[in-house]
């Protein structure tokens, strides 16, 4: 059984290698992304009943974590442009707001991962291989691909402008 789930992993990590240029990044992936497609996802795994709890419940609490990310990076968003308007607006000093998030960002992501790990250990062996694939699936993701596959970027991409509020240049990823 490890050597099977050491196998798979392997898989795993060579697909992700392996993914053609236009692949989403690994580090692209994001719990805010991934989350909302999970009740989705719940219905194809055919869980039972033990496992609909669990995922119930790691569903739950994930959508909260996500919840409470979103209105302290507001909160951080506002208090960053009040602090800007400022007739001493000393940098440095909002430096310190985005390395806090970005630490308990990092933080948040671990938790988010342990929990899931934990629905994928109560998994059987072919619900495991179709959570691979769904992962898979999210990091290959052809550009403008049929069955509205998202596009990596650019005009009419998914991800919104740098700077914008959740994209990669915006709160949490650094100035």
């Amino acid at each position: 059984m490890k050597l099977i789930r050491t196998a798979r992993a392997a898989w795993l990590v060579l697909a992700m290698v392996a993914a053609p240029a236009f692949a989403v990044p690994l580090m692209d992936l994001r719990a805010e992304d991934l989350v909302p497609m999970a009740a989705e996802f719940r219905k194809s795994l055919h869980l039972n009943p033990n496992q609909q709890t669990l995922w119930a419940k790691v569903e739950s609490q994930s959508k909260t974590l996500l919840r409470e990310r979103k209105a302290r990076r507001e909160r951080l968003q506002e208090a960053t442009r009040a602090g800007l308007q400022t007739q001493t607006v000393e940098l440095r000093e909002l430096q310190a707001g985005l390395e806090a998030e970005q630490a308990t960002t990092a933080s948040e992501d671990r938790q988010l991962r342990e929990w899931w790990l934990g629905v994928n250990d109560a998994l059987d062996d072919s619900q495991r291989q179709a959570a691979a694939k769904f992962l898979v699936d999210q990091l290959v993701r052809v550009e403008g691909g049929p069955g509205g596959a998202r596009p990596s970027g650019g005009e009419g991409g998914h991800r919104p402008p740098p700077g914008a509020r959740g994209s990669p240049g915006g709160p949490g990823r650094g100035m």
